[in-house]
């Protein structure tokens, strides 16, 4: 009996498959443009900071979106701000620590959009406090917002999705201090770093689970951002412990990169709402500027004139 001829690679079948790629990918307006057009998105806490930022960058696109946040006043202004822009915009009050809320959030959407196809689990607090002092309704309410808000948003999304069968990209929200260490050298946040790296590993577990109903789950983990939540809970760490402690401690992030405008972490969150992240799965995206990496600060070699030291005489 012949040996089977084995089918030999050639140059030109190589090409003509790199050329077959390439004719078969959707076109990068398709993927952040026109196939966004007509969904429905939450976005919690999406009335201020980063939530807000994502928001404008959705409905910007076409995208119908919810924002599900406490804080009826600023709320309704962010709506009304996005509205007189034309975009497509409302407002649902939710509390993401009530789970009962998570669910009016979801059921909202439904039944002003139709379905649910993008949840960005954004809301959040944080606070400083050293751990030897952290009192335990502290410790609860940021990780009953940060932690079991993400997640039961998140729940209430995915039976929306499975029960429509729709198959949708939820975005849950880390942060660079989940490494623990304070990417800044900042102590005080042991309940958040807690809270965040729960929600990275969180992300991996939700992702096996819905993975099957074409369900795409991600996370983002933004660096320090200048923004409303930044300015307040710094303002109130300094009246617990005096306005010198927290300079003090907010001195060693000075060489820390930090996004002037949440936008600059938003543009990455829409991202991940679109197509572009069908091959993500379980994720966590770090969006922090560099601020996990320790700077060269002085131009070095040993061949380039201006360097330190310069290159080498003759």
């Amino acid at each position: 009996m012949e040996k089977e001829k084995q089918m030999q690679i050639t140059p030109e079948m190589i090409a003509n498959m790199a050329a077959g790629n390439v004719s078969n990918v959707q076109s990068l307006s398709d993927i952040f443009i026109n196939n966004m057009k007509g969904k429905a998105a939450i976005v919690t806490g999406g009335a201020s900071g980063l939530g807000y930022n994502v928001v404008n960058r959705l409905s910007e696109a076409g995208v119908k979106v919810v924002i599900a946040s406490r804080n009826e006043k600023k709320g309704k202004k962010a709506e009304e701000e996005f509205r007189s822009r034309g975009r497509e915009v409302t407002w649902c009050q939710t509390d993401v620590t009530k789970v009962s809320d998570c669910y009016k959030a979801v059921e909202f959407t439904e039944k002003t959009y139709g379905k649910v196809d993008i949840l960005v689990a954004n809301a959040a607090t944080w606070s400083m406090f050293s751990f030897l002092d952290m009192p335990e309704e502290e410790y609860d309410k940021v990780m009953n917002t940060d932690l079991k808000g993400e997640y039961f948003m998140a729940q209430a999304a995915a039976r929306s999705m499975v029960r429509n069968k729709v198959k949708g990209k939820i975005i849950f929200t880390s942060s660079a201090a989940r490494h623990s260490s304070d990417v800044a050298g900042i102590g005080m946040m042991s309940h958040y770093n807690a809270a965040k790296g729960a929600v990275a590993s969180m992300t991996m577990g939700v992702a096996k689970e819905l993975r099957q109903y074409g369900i795409t789950v991600n996370c983002v983990a933004p660096g320090g951002m200048v923004s409303e939540g930044a300015l307040t809970n710094t303002g109130k760490a300094a009246a617990y412990y005096g306005t010198e402690l927290i300079q003090e401690q907010m001195a060693l992030a000075k060489d820390t990169p930090t996004a002037m405008n949440p936008d600059e972490v938003a543009i990455a969150v829409f991202a991940m709402c679109t197509d572009m992240s069908n091959y993500m799965v379980g994720e966590t995206v770090d969006v922090t500027g560099g601020a996990t990496l320790s700077f060269q600060k002085k131009p070095w070699s040993y061949t380039m004139p201006g360097c330190i030291p310069g290159p080498k005489e003759e």
